[in-house]
């Protein structure tokens, strides 16, 4: 070691290795090697396996998604794949939060969602309304979405329903 004019000890590195004790020198690991004919095979299968997995899901029978008998029953599915997202920092769904504050649906099925986020700083105000938007054009029947993010009225804790108040330790 040298010392420098801070009075630090620094390591010097132009000392040589057999200054330095055997137990502390770094060990060499064994590592196992493939050899090209090994790794194709193995690439081979994978390959194999995913032309397998396209052709099953080809020759299946495709369900149509036909709309559903109601506007209401259509609602209530929207309503279930939305209580399926979860706020990041809150142990509860977005529907229960009380952050959507309308679902709309036209006669042509396509649908609006009209939200808000706990507070325009959120961490997920660029991720969120592309999340919900995904997840409700996932329910059969839906033909489009559009998501309309809304800052008034203001979100605030008295929005939560019962089960998200009780989840939280707020009752």
């Amino acid at each position: 070691m040298i010392e420098n004019k801070d009075k630090r000890d620094v390591l010097d590195v132009t000392a040589s290795s057999s200054d330095i004790p055997d137990q502390n020198k770094p060990k060499k690991a064994d590592r196992p090697t493939v050899s090209p004919q090994e790794g194709g095979y193995f690439l081979n299968k994978f390959l194999d396996q995913k032309e397998t997995e396209s052709k099953d899901t080809s020759t299946a029978q495709a369900t149509p998604t036909s709309p559903p008998a109601s506007k209401e029953e259509l609602e209530a599915n929207i309503v279930a794949a939305l209580q399926e997202i979860y706020d990041p920092e809150i142990p509860v769904n977005i529907y229960e939060l009380g952050l959507i504050y309308g679902i709309e649906i036209a006669d042509d099925y396509s649908v609006k969602v009209i939200m808000t986020l706990t507070t325009p700083h959120c961490p997920v105000a660029e991720s969120m309304p592309g999340d919900v938007e995904l997840k409700v054009n996932s329910v059969a029947g839906v033909t489009s979405v559009e998501v309309s993010l809304v800052w008034e009225p203001a979100w605030d804790m008295a929005k939560m329903s019962d089960e998200a108040r009780l989840e939280l330790g707020l009752l």
